[in-house]
């Protein structure tokens, strides 16, 4: 058996009233902010997935803000995605009240930082990457991810030599495929990265995003790797 929201199983709806006042989450979520004088900007929001009256999507300066329904028990499942560099997501959380979820919604769209959203509404929480491109300092804290991180434990003693290099220092390091990437721009307005793999025998391979692997560098000492990738990054 269905009901007339959307479709979907009355065990499902029971735990959203105020969706059989409206006609999609997305209308709820703008008459609760009318409610309470929060302003959502309804030109600025972005198409929700058709036929998913369960969704709601809106924009906001720093990326798309989505909110999804619990199925098994009520919850509003909020996600605030980021336009940012290499940046996938600023925060999520998830609350059974409709107008704290709001809430969240207006104070991103509005200018919230991280730290602060998560102060007003415990339930958000956030990466340290997140409150570094929040800050702008997203280098610094990439960096010291990367460094502390045991996943790659054996390229620590090349980032510490790479990040000592005040040139390389300046650039967003990052791991693909166990390729270690040094981009020129951590906001990704930008080209131009290298990239350094770590070999077996304890080798080091440099190229930029510019060369074919035919051109890549084989260095024995980690001090000849660090001088070289300075001057390569001159090029970029």
């Amino acid at each position: 058996m269905t009901d007339a929201f959307g479709g979907l199983p009355p065990s499902f709806s029971d735990h959203y009233p105020e969706l059989a006042r409206h006609k999609d989450l997305r209308a709820a979520i703008l008459a609760t902010a009318a409610d309470h004088g929060l302003d959502l900007d309804l030109e600025t929001r972005s198409p929700d997935p058709e036929g998913a009256p369960t969704i709601a999507q809106f924009e906001s300066p720093r990326g798309t803000m989505k909110v999804d329904l619990m199925r098994t028990e009520r919850g509003f499942d909020i996600t605030l995605y980021s336009n940012r560099g290499w940046l996938s997501q600023w925060a999520d959380g998830t609350t059974a009240d409709l107008t704290e979820a709001t809430g969240v919604l207006a104070a991103w769209k509005h200018g919230a930082t991280v730290t602060g959203l998560a102060q007003r509404f415990p339930f958000m929480t956030h990466l340290r990457l997140s409150q570094g491109y929040d800050e702008g300092n997203q280098v610094t804290v990439m960096w010291d991810l990367q460094i502390g991180d045991p996943t790659f434990a054996q390229y620590r003693e090349l980032l510490v030599a790479l990040r000592a290099e005040p040139q390389l220092a300046q650039m967003f390091p990052f791991f693909s495929m166990w390729t270690l990437r040094l981009v020129k721009d951590s906001l990704r307005k930008q080209p131009g990265e290298l990239r350094i793999q770590q070999k077996d025998n304890g080798s080091y391979l440099l190229w930029s995003s510019s060369e074919t692997d035919e051109n890549k560098h084989e260095f024995q000492q980690l001090d000849d790797l660090v001088a070289a990738a300075a001057a390569l990054q001159t090029e970029l």
